[in-house]
């Protein structure tokens, strides 16, 4: 983990963590983007790797929960890597606990966050909302996003992007309609030639 004082201005949470730790981009994403998340998320991960086996079918979702939570929670744990946490205070409980984390730490440091960066269209509303109550300049997407600031550094190829977003769409199960679009929302990327259509906006 980075100088516990640190915070890196994109916020991330549990499914995000779990989602690009199982991509083949991960390596890239903890070498040149800098990522925050929360001590409740943290938690979240370590009861995916205590619950779930390492012997689950390969490609099943606890072998992905597994294998997610532990490669991140690795990152946490290293020095040299640039992802860190913060405490969310005082700290939420349940099962949106992770996503409430992430609305609190928006509402209590703003300036220190440009991304906030979640699945799940509830919590992007929720986040929305304590954004727009700031008259705040925070932008809330879904995953695919990380991947696209890799690209607009140029650091993967077009083909790179698309393939990893696809791929990333489909091992998570992320492929209904709303979650499609959802996933592109502010990505002015075309994979129409690389990616099947229900994998398009």
């Amino acid at each position: 983990m980075a100088n516990a004082d640190t915070r890196y201005p994109i916020l991330v949470d549990t499914d995000t963590l779990i989602a690009v730790a199982n991509s083949s981009l991960w390596t890239q994403l903890t070498k040149h983007v800098g990522l925050t998340t929360t001590n409740v998320c943290k938690q979240e991960l370590k009861r995916h790797a205590e619950n779930t086996r390492e012997t689950a079918p390969e490609g099943s979702r606890p072998y992905r929960l597994h294998y997610g939570s532990r490669t991140a929670l690795g990152a946490l744990e290293d020095d040299e890597t640039p992802l860190t946490q913060v405490t969310s205070v005082p700290r939420p409980h349940g099962a949106d606990a992770g996503e409430e984390s992430l609305r609190r730490e928006v509402v209590q440091n703003p300036e220190a966050i440009d991304y906030v960066i979640l699945m799940d269209a509830a919590g992007r509303r929720s986040i929305r909302r304590a954004v727009d109550d700031q008259d705040g300049d925070i932008r809330v997407v879904t995953p695919p996003f990380l991947f696209y600031i890799l690209y607009d550094n140029e650091l993967i190829s077009r083909r790179e992007f698309c393939e990893a977003c696809g791929e990333l769409l489909e091992r998570e199960g992320w492929t209904g309609y709303n979650a499609v679009k959802a996933a592109w929302e502010g990505i002015p990327i075309d994979c129409s030639d690389i990616l099947d259509n229900h994998l398009l906006p």
